[in-house]
C-alpha cells in the first residue's frame, strides 16, 4: 500500500514520535510510506528537526511549509500533496482533520483515517468542528481510531457514536544513545555520590500533565529527608507559570529542558513519574516500560489499562498529593518488588511498535477492501 501519515510537525511530543516509529515499521513491511508535516514549530533548526533524524531512509518526508493559523492555502497544499502521491490510505494525527474534510468528501478511492491521541473532548477545536467531525465519522468518510478503552468510551460519549476502532499505541524499545556515558556522569554529579533514588518525568509543562501535583509530592519527600533526585525533561518550564514551579521546587529537583536522548535518562532512572489529570495512552509510559523503569502514575485516562498497581507499576488511588506521596513511598519501600525484566517483557508482548503496526496494517487492509 501507499500510505500518508499526516501531522502538524515533528516537534517533541508523544504523537509526533509515534508517527515516526509507525512510519518506519510500516516501511519495514514493504509499504510506500510518506510522512507529511505542515510546518516546523520550533525557532531553531535543532528543535525543528527533533524527530526528523529518526526517519528511516525507506520513508519519504514532505514539509508543506504551511504557516500557523487557519488559511485557504493550507487546504490547497494538502490537496496537492495527496493528488501528487495518490495514496491508498491517508492517516491523520492530532487536529489535522479539518484539512481533510473537502478532500474526503469527494475522493472515495482513498481511505481516510484519524487517530484520536487523547480523550475525544481534548482532540477537537471550535464548536462547529465537533459537528463536522461527527458528520465525517458517522458517514465513515473518515474512519476513527482511538488509542485506549477510556478514549473509545470518551468518543462514544462525546459524539454519541459507536464506530471507533481501538488500537493501542506502540513504541520502539529504548536503547542507549551516543550521549549515554555523559548522562551517567551527569546524574552521578547531581547525586553528589549519595545513594539516592532517581526519578524521571518526561512531559512539556501543561495543565494536562499536572506538574504542580508532582512538585508538591516530591517537596513532601524532601521534608521527610528521603534521598532522591527528580529529573524533569520537557519544554515550557521557562514560561511564567513554569518559572514559578521551578522556584517552589526543592534542590533535589532538576529541570533539564528538552532532550533528544530521553532514552539515556530512562535507562539510568529507577522510576518514571506521571502526574497527569487526563491521558489517552501515553507514549512516554510505554518508553519507561521498555527501559524497565518502574512507572508511578495517577489513574488518568488510559493509564489504568496499562498499569496494574503493584504488578507492573504503582497507581495512586486519586489525584491528591497525599495519595501520590503514598504511591512514591510504596516504590521506595519495595524497590525490588517489580523487576526490570518483567517490565521489558510486558512491553515487548503488548506495546512494541511491531504489535501496533501489525494492528494498523490489519485495519488498513480491512477498510481498503
Amino acid at each position: 500500500m501507499k500510505i500518508i501519515q499526516l501531522i502538524y510537525s515533528l516537534s517533541s511530543g508523544g504523537a509526533e514520535h509515534f508517527v515516526v516509529d509507525l512510519s518506519n515499521e510500516l516501511a519495514n513491511h514493504g509499504h510506500d510510506v510518506h510522512i507529511v508535516v505542515f510546518r516546523s514549530n520550533a525557532k531553531s533548526k535543532k528543535n525543528t528537526e527533533f524527530y526528523n533524524l529518526l526517519i528511516s531512509n525507506n520513508v519519504t518526508y514532505h514539509n508543506l511549509s504551511i504557516k500557523e493559523g487557519f488559511r485557504l492555502s493550507a487546504f490547497i497544499k494538502v490537496k496537492n500533496i495527496i493528488k501528487q502521491i495518490r495514496p491508498d490510505i491517508v492517516h491523520g494525527h492530532l487536529n489535522v482533520i479539518p484539512y481533510l474534510f473537502p478532500i474526503a468528501l469527494f475522493t472515495k478511492e482513498i481511505k481516510y483515517i484519524h487517530t484520536l491521541h487523547n480523550l475525544a473532548e481534548h482532540t477537537v477545536g471550535t464548536g462547529i468542528q465537533k459537528k463536522l467531525n461527527k458528520y465525517f465519522y458517522k458517514t465513515g468518510k473518515i474512519k476513527v481510531v482511538t488509542i485506549s478503552k477510556i478514549c473509545e468510551k470518551s468518543y462514544e460519549n462525546f459524539y454519541n457514536l459507536h464506530n471507533a476502532q481501538t488500537i493501542e499505541n506502540g513504541r520502539l524499545p529504548v536503547k542507549p544513545r551516543l550521549l549515554y556515558d555523559n548522562v551517567v556522569h551527569e546524574i552521578k554529579q547531581y547525586k553528589n555520590g549519595v545513594d539516592t533514588f532517581v526519578f524521571l518525568h518526561v512531559a512539556h509543562f501543561s495543565k494536562q500533565k499536572n506538574q504542580t501535583l508532582l512538585i508538591d509530592a516530591f517537596n513532601n519527600l524532601h521534608k521527610r529527608k528521603i534521598p532522591f533526585l527528580l529529573l524533569i525533561i520537557g519544554r515550557n518550564y521557562d514560561t511564567g507559570e513554569g518559572k514559578l514551579l521551578q522556584k517552589k521546587s526543592c534542590q533535589a529537583i532538576k529541570f533539564l529542558g528538552e532532550k533528544s536522548n530521553v532514552d539515556d535518562y530512562l535507562l539510568n532512572a529507577d522510576a518514571f513519574c506521571l502526574s497527569s489529570q487526563w491521558e489517552g495512552h501515553p507514549i512516554s509510559l510505554l518508553e519507561a516500560l521498555s527501559a524497565g523503569c518502574t512507572p508511578i502514575c495517577t489513574p488518568a485516562g488510559g493509564i489504568p489499562d496499562i498499569i496494574t498497581d503493584g504488578v507492573n507499576g504503582y497507581l495512586s488511588k486519586s489525584f491528591s498529593t497525599e495519595d501520590y506521596v503514598d504511591n512514591l513511598l510504596k516504590f521506595i519501600n519495595n524497590t525490588n518488588k517489580i523487576k526490570k525484566e518483567q517490565l521489558i517483557n510486558y512491553f515487548q508482548n503488548n506495546y512494541s511498535i511491531k504489535v501496533c503496526a501489525k494492528n494498523y496494517l490489519n485495519f488498513y487492509e480491512q477498510i481498503n477492501q
